[in-house]
C-alpha cells in the first residue's frame, strides 16, 4: 500500500483509544531500558514545551499551521500537529531549534502551508511527510546507553538514532531526554535529513516527469470500511465515521501482469507491471528514471514497431476450431499502451535478486554505484528480463554517465536515454518445436502427421564428434514431422510465439516491420544418434583389417576416432527435404492474409572445391544442420506484440513428389526450431 504509514499515526482518537485497551505496551519499553518511567514524565505536553519556548518558534508555527493528512488528498482541516502532540498517544519528538532552522527554510514550510488548497495541491501533506513527521517517532526513545538504533518515523523513514555519539540521521543534539506527559523530546541543532523513496520522488517532486505520471496514473485510493471507526447514523440511518481511513494501492508494485476482476476477457493485452514496492522503505532498489527527453526519444524509437490493426482474430479460439475476431480496436490506444508499459516495466531492480558477485559475493548498493552492476553475470530487473551483455551493448549502458540519487529505500539514475539494447525491444522470435502445443488448429485440415511424430532429446555433449562438424541443435532437442502415409507428405502450422529459453527475450512476440523467417532443419540420421547413448562405431572410418591366418574368413576390422565422412554422405544423400511454407498474418480484415507459397529444399548434401598436393578438385561433403531462408524481409504490417489472442502462423507442408524419391527425397521433415530474425534500420 501507499501512503498509508501515517493513518497508522496514533495521535489519532482511533488509535488512541486502541492504545488505551493496552496497559503493558509500555512496560516493554521501561523493562528493555531498565528506567523509571517518572524520571521522564513531566507534567507538561509535549507542545506545552515546544510553544513555551521562543527558541523553538520556528518550529511550532508550523507545527500549528500544519493539518493532519489521512493521505495525499484527505486533510483533516479541524485537527493540526498541534493538537497531535497534546494528545494522549505517547510520541518522541526532535525538535529543531531556532538555529537550525534557518528562515529561509522557515519561510519555504509556512509559504507551502499557506498556498495549500484541499484538492489543489499536495504541499500539505508534503510539510506532514518531508519535515514535521521526519522529526516524530512513536513511543519513547530516550538516551540511557550506548548504542544505535533505527527508529521508524511516522512518515514511514527509517533513521538512525545514535546514542553514543547523540545524533539523529547524523544531525548532532543540543538538549536531550527533556521529560512530557506524553513523550520524551530532544533538540536538534539542525534539521533531519529527508530522503524520498521511489514512489515519492515520482509523485511529488516540483516537476512531474511523464514517467511520474503514469505510474501515479495506476494509483487507486478507496476507503476502508473495515479500517474506519463507524459514529452514530445520521438522520437518513446511513453510517457516519468518527475516524475514516482510506488506503492507495498501486497496481504496478504488487505484480508483473494485471487484469481486472470484471471485464478481462476483453482486454487485449494484460497490463505490465513491474512488481517492486518502491514504496516501500525497508527495500533496497536501483530505479532507471528516463527524462521527459529520454522518455520521448523511446517512444519515438519504438512506435514502428508497435503498429496496431483495428481488427484481430483471435486465435486461441482458432485452435478450438470457432472462428471469433475483434473488431474495431482502437490501434492508437493499443499502440500508447503498450508502448508506455514496456518502457516502463524493466526499469526496476531489486538489489537483492542480482546474481553474486563472483559467485560468491552478495551485491549492496554500493557496489552496484561502483560499476553498474557489470561485474554481473547478468542484470536481472524485477519484471523478469535477464539483460546480458550483447553485441557492442553493455549492462552498464543503461546507467551511464549519470550520478545516482540516493534514495531512502534504494538508489535512482535520472537517464537522459533509454538505454536498453535493440536485442531486447527488438528481438528475434525463435520458436522452439518442444510438443504439440506450437502447432495451430490440429484439428483443422492444415495438419496431417504420421503416428511417429515426436519430440528427440539429444545431447550436443554427448555426440560431440558429430555435432562438432555438421551442427548442434538448439536447446537439446528437436521434432521428427513422421509421413502419414508411404507417399504422403506431413503437414504443420506452427504458432509464431517465442518460446526458446536461450533466446535474448524468451518470449518474443512478432512485432510489425521485417524479418527474415527461417526453418532450422536436423540431419534425418540424427534420429539414429538420439535413439542410442553414444555413436554406433559404424560412423568410425576403418582404418586397419586384421585376418585370422587360420581362418581367413575370420575378419576384423579396427576403427579409429574419426567420423567416417563418406558413410555419413551416403546417409545424407538419401535423406533430403522438399517443402513449402505459407504465412498467415494480421492484415486488418475479418481473416488472416496468406502469403505466397513457397518452396524449400534441403539437399543434405553439397560439393566443395578441396586442394591437394597443388591440385583442385570437387569433393562431396554432408551439410548437416542447416538454417533455411524461406522469406525475406517479410513486412508484418502489425505488430502482435503484448496481444493475449493473437498470433501470426507459418504452414508447413511437404511437397517431396515420386521423382524426387527416386532422388534421395523423403517425405519426412525434422526441425530443430522456426526463427524470425528481426531486421533493423531499414
Amino acid at each position: 500500500m501507499a501512503n498509508n504509514r501515517i493513518n497508522k499515526y496514533v495521535g489519532t482518537i482511533a488509535f488512541g483509544a486502541l492504545l488505551a485497551m493496552m496497559p503493558g505496551c509500555t512496560d516493554t519499553w521501561d523493562d528493555h531500558y531498565n528506567i523509571d518511567d517518572s524520571a521522564l514524565t513531566g507534567t507538561a505536553t509535549l507542545w506545552d514545551v515546544i510553544k513555551s519556548n521562543p527558541n523553538y518558534s520556528r518550529f511550532a508555527d508550523i507545527v500549528q499551521h500544519t493539518k493532519y493528512y489521512k493521505d495525499d488528498t484527505h486533510p483533516v482541516s479541524t485537527y493540526s500537529y498541534a493538537d497531535i502532540l497534546k494528545g494522549g498517544q505517547i510520541n518522541t519528538i526532535w525538535v529543531p531549534d531556532n538555529s537550525a532552522l534557518t528562515e529561509e527554510e522557515y519561510q519555504k514550510w509556512m509559504s507551502m502551508l499557506t498556498s495549500d488548497t484541499e484538492g489543489n495541491s499536495n504541499n500539505g501533506y508534503n510539510v506532514q511527510q518531508q519535515f514535521i513527521g521526519n522529526h516524530i517517532a512513536l513511543w519513547r526513545h530516550n538516551i540511557s546507553e550506548p548504542g544505535v538504533d533505527t527508529v521508524k518515523m511516522i512518515n514511514g523513514k527509517n533513521l538512525q538514532f545514535d546514542k553514543t555519539n547523540r545524533t539523529l540521521g547524523g544531525i548532532a543534539l543540543g538538549e536531550y531526554n527533556i521529560p512530557t506527559a506524553n513523550g520524551v523530546m530532544h533538540v536538534l541543532k539542525g534539521v533531519a535529513p529527508f530522503h524520498y523513496n521511489f514512489y515519492e520522488s515520482l509523485k511529488f517532486r516540483d516537476e512531474q516527469t511523464k514517467l511520474g505520471k503514469y505510474v501515479v496514473s495506476k494509483d487507486t485510493t478507496y476507503f476502508s470500511t473495515a479500517s474506519s471507526i463507524e459514529g452514530l447514523p445520521d438522520e437518513n440511518g446511513n453510517p457516519t465515521y468518527v475516524d475514516s481511513v482510506y488506503h492507495t494501492s498501486n497496481r504496478l508494485f504488487e505484480t508483473r501482469s494485471y487484469l481486472p476482476e470484471e471485464g478481462r476477457q476483453n482486454w487485449q493485452m494484460a497490463e505490465k507491471c513491474f512488481d517492486a514496492n518502491i514504496n516501500n522503505e525497508d527495500s533496497a532498489f536501483i530505479m532507471l528514471m528516463p527524462t521527459d527527453a529520454a522518455w520521448d526519444a523511446a517512444y519515438e524509437k519504438l512506435k514502428d514497431a508497435y503498429k496496431y490493426a483495428t481488427i484481430y482474430v483471435d486465435k486461441t479460439k482458432g485452435d478450438l476450431g470457432t472462428n471469433h475476431t475483434y473488431k474495431n480496436l482502437d490501434a492508437d490506444s493499443l499502440q500508447k499502451m503498450s508502448i508506455e508499459m514496456d518502457m516502463v516495466a524493466p526499469l526496476v531492480f531489486n538489489i537483492h535478486k542480482q546474481p553474486k558477485i563472483n559467485g560468491d559475493k552478495m551485491w549492496t548498493l554500493e557496489d552496484f554505484m561502483q560499476d553498474g552492476g557489470e561485474r554481473a553475470e547478468y542484470l536481472l530487473n524485477t519484471y523478469g528480463d535477464t539483460l546480458r551483455n550483447v553485441g557492442d551493448w553493455k549492462k552498464s549502458s543503461l546507467f551511464e554517465g549519470v550520478e545516482p540519487m540516493v534514495m531512502s529505500n534504494g538508489i535512482a539514475y535520472e537517464v537522459p536515454a533509454w538505454n536498453f539494447p535493440v536485442q531486447y525491444y527488438m528481438p528475434d522470435v525463435e520458436v522452439e518445436i518442444e510438443n504439440t502445443s506450437q502447432f495451430y488448429n490440429m484439428e483443422g485440415n492444415k495438419y496431417k502427421v504420421g503416428s511417429g511424430s515426436m519430440r528427440y532429446s539429444f545431447s550436443n555433449e554427448a555426440f560431440k564428434d558429430i555435432t562438432d562438424v555438421f551442427g548442434k541443435v538448439s536447446n537439446g532437442n528437436f521434432y521428427h514431422l513422421d509421413a502419414p502415409g508411404p507417399t504422403a507428405a506431413p503437414k504443420v502450422e506452427i504458432k509464431l510465439m517465442g518460446n526458446n529459453p536461450n533466446a535474448y527475450v524468451p518470449n518474443a512476440q512478432v512485432m510489425s516491420g521485417k524479418y527474415d523467417i527461417q526453418v532450422v532443419v536436423v540431419p534425418r540420421w540424427y534420429i539414429e544418434l538420439a535413439n542410442s547413448s553414444r555413436i554406433n562405431e559404424k560412423f568410425y572410418a576403418i582404418i586397419d583389417t586384421l585376418v585370422n591366418e587360420e581362418d581367413i574368413t575370420d575378419t576384423t576390422f579396427v576403427r579409429g576416432n574419426e567420423i567416417d565422412m563418406d558413410y555419413v554422405v551416403k546417409l545424407a544423400s538419401q535423406s533430403k527435404y522438399k517443402f513449402k511454407t505459407q504465412i498467415s498474418y494480421n492484415n486488418n480484415a475479418t481473416k488472416d492474409k496468406n502469403s505466397t507459397s513457397v518452396t524449400s529444399t534441403y539437399e543434405g548434401i553439397k560439393e566443395v572445391e578441396v586442394e591437394k598436393d597443388g591440385v583442385i578438385s570437387l569433393d562431396t561433403i554432408a551439410v548437416g544442420v542447416d538454417t533455411l531462408t524461406v522469406a525475406e524481409d517479410f513486412e508484418f504490417p502489425y505488430s502482435y506484440k503484448n496481444m493475449r489472442f493473437s498470433y501470426p502462423t507459418l504452414y508447413i507442408e511437404g511437397s517431396t513428389g515420386k521423382n524426387d524419391a527416386k532422388n534421395g527425397f523423403v517425405y519426412d521433415i525434422v526441425i530443430d526450431k522456426i526463427i524470425l530474425k528481426r531486421k533493423t534500420g531499414m
